[in-house]
């Protein structure tokens, strides 16, 4: 008698499925497969530098894919303690949660059954939420699949999208009354749901009304016999019929995707300009498709600029004919030690070198502070031009530095004010080169004396020299003396900064423009290589009269602008190579990006 109940149940159920089935409602061959890439959208552009890209969507052969609904519909029965003690059947859909795309647009609920039903979590984006509802799971009564299967449906009706994939994931380790739990199935196939049913256990009638559920409403049925191994049946049920997924970049060998609910993922490599994703996905029952979208890398490797001069075919620090006085600190101060060796010593020795390899013709002279009196004599007059301006003073120049030795006071502004007397009669360029370990101790104003410098077209740089602690202090009052005449301000706290200072102060210094900010600076020689973003740049010489030149930088240029001086004619000249791939900061920043090429 009670198989013959079942068989006429068995057919009813067959039968409601079938005549669903003809409505185009629940089953698999009843709906197309559908698949959608969700993440990146198709025209996404990157920079270069990523080479890897994570591509997300969904595949669906039981509805849409521009949404998916999925009910929890969790067996709470009491004889769950003893088959699975550790609740592995949570940690399995907990798992599931995790894995789902975290990109994709998916709404889930939670429904816990023993003799009755309870919506345990409302359906929600709030995919915390839903696994805090999961953890909390009772496990208490006996087993009621179709009130499960039924409170499930009515959220679907409540809180399911128009066009969305709605699963339920039914999971029981026990049989349950067949009749309701097949009419519920068929009142879930009527409202397009699919049902995906998991068994823990071994039963033979669990098995039959749980392979039967999913077949009547378009689902898969999975029997798992060790509850640890419930976290890897979750993950790999195929929530919406949905076999495999692979992609490829423009037509690259497939990869296989990592399915996790509807959803899929993979990291992709990508290229330089565009590349044509395909996702190609394949159902349960052998059907295909596929859909693509394109990932546009743009290329915004920096370039590379360097700014050199000639002058009638030599190599040259400026364009112009320049007088630079250099202004050396003699005071007591210098006597202090870098390293084991005074700073006076170290000073003499940089000045020695750089004076051989200074062009010959530059118009150099010499004058020191401090070194003719002693500290205590107080005096504020001690400054002396030790070698005027004059032709083959090189010699002389690199005697005076020997005899240097610091005795006296810092009398910076006194020694600036006797610097503009030093050129009188010179129409060229003129720059004082002012090296000093400390501030004005005279009681004087270096500020104004430079503001009296800068009236005369004197221009003043400023060369801080092993600050030691009171580096905060006198670099402001150092730095107020050189911006005071349009000068630069650079700090030193060793012999190589110094002979870099030196040189970088000896030579015409140049801006670089984009737009009307200033990206970049440095100076003819000694500048180096800056990187630079792609753009059109305007390269301006601080000489007397200015000198200016537009380049235009691509990504990967590598750029060596020389100002080329024949006569009284100046020309730009460029030699343009490939630089590798270089990441390069945005110059709104204010960085000057300066550096050395990448090897």
């Amino acid at each position: 008698m009670r198989n013959t109940l079942h068989i006429l149940l068995l057919a009813l159920l067959i039968g409601a499925a079938v005549d669903a089935r003809a409505q185009g409602v629940g089953d698999k061959a009843g709906h197309s497969l559908e698949i959608e890439i969700q993440s990146p959208s198709s025209g996404f552009e990157v920079d270069d530098g990523t080479t890897n890209i994570e591509v997300e969507g969904i595949a669906s052969a039981i509805g849409g894919v521009r949404y998916l609904d999925i009910m929890f519909v969790m067996d709470t029965s009491t004889s769950l303690k003893k088959v699975d003690p550790k609740d592995f059947r949570a940690q399995g859909a907990i798992g599931l949660v995790e894995n789902l795309s975290p990109r994709s647009d998916i709404k889930i609920g939670v429904v816990s059954f023993d003799r009755k039903s309870e919506l345990a979590q409302p359906m929600t984006s709030d995919r915390d939420a839903v696994i805090r509802a999961l953890r909390a799971l009772p496990r208490s009564g006996s087993t009621n699949l179709a009130a499960g299967i039924a409170s499930a449906a009515r959220e679907l009706d409540r809180n399911g999208r128009e066009g969305s994939s709605r699963v339920i994931m039914l999971f029981t380790d026990g049989m349950s009354n067949q009749s309701k739990a097949f009419e519920a199935a068929v009142q879930a196939a009527k409202r397009g749901i699919t049902v995906q049913t998991m068994l823990l256990g071994s039963s033979n009638r669990g098995t039959e009304t749980l392979n039967t559920i999913a077949w009547a409403t378009g689902g898969s049925f999975v029997r798992v016999e060790d509850p640890r191994k419930l976290p890897e049946a979750f993950l790999n049920l195929r929530t919406t019929g949905v076999e495999s997924v692979t992609l490829s970049v423009n037509g690259s060998e497939p990869v296989q995707a990592q399915l996790a609910g509807g959803t899929f993922s993979a990291d992709l490599p990508i290229e330089i300009g565009e590349n044509r994703i395909v996702a190609f996905a394949t159902s349960l029952a052998g059907a295909t498709k596929e859909t693509e979208i394109t990932v546009n890398v743009r290329d915004a490797s920096c370039a590379a600029l360097e700014v050199t001069a000639r002058n009638n075919g030599q190599p040259a620090l400026s364009l112009n004919d320049r007088s630079v006085q250099i202004v050396v600190d003699a005071s007591r101060s210098m006597w202090g030690q870098i390293d084991g060796v005074s700073k006076m010593e170290i000073a003499k020795n940089t000045l020695d070198s750089l004076s051989y390899r200074l062009p010959d013709d530059l118009d150099l002279a010499l004058r020191a502070y401090g070194n003719a009196s002693a500290s205590e004599s107080n005096n504020c007059s001690d400054s002396s031009l030790l070698v005027p301006f004059q032709d083959g003073n090189r010699s002389y120049i690199r005697q005076a530095i020997a005899g240097l030795k610091p005795t006296g006071q810092t009398p910076i502004a006194y020694a600036l004010n006797q610097a503009a007397r030093d050129f009188d009669g010179l129409q060229n360029e003129k720059t004082v080169i002012l090296v000093s370990d400390g501030i004005e101790s005279c009681g004087g104003d270096p500020v104004q004396a430079a503001r009296s410098l800068k009236q005369q077209g004197i221009v003043v740089h400023l060369i801080g020299f092993g600050l030691g602690s009171a580096a905060d202090e006198d670099t402001a009052s150092l730095r107020a003396v050189a911006d005071a005449s349009g000068g630069r301000y650079v700090t030193a706290s060793n012999a190589e900064e110094l002979e870099a200072a030196l040189a970088e102060t000896v030579a015409t210094s140049f801006s670089v423009f984009r737009g009307s900010a200033e990206v970049a600076s440095g100076s003819l020689g000694s500048a180096g290589v800056m990187l630079l973003p792609e753009g059109e740049y305007r390269v301006q010489l601080n000489s007397s009269p200015p000198i200016e030149t537009f380049v235009q930088l691509a990504p990967r240029d590598q750029l060596t602008l020389t100002m080329d001086k024949f006569g009284d004619e100046v020309s730009p000249v460029e030699l343009r190579g490939e630089l590798p791939h270089t990441k390069c900061d945005d110059p709104a920043s204010g960085d000057q990006m300066l550096g050395a090429l990448p090897d």
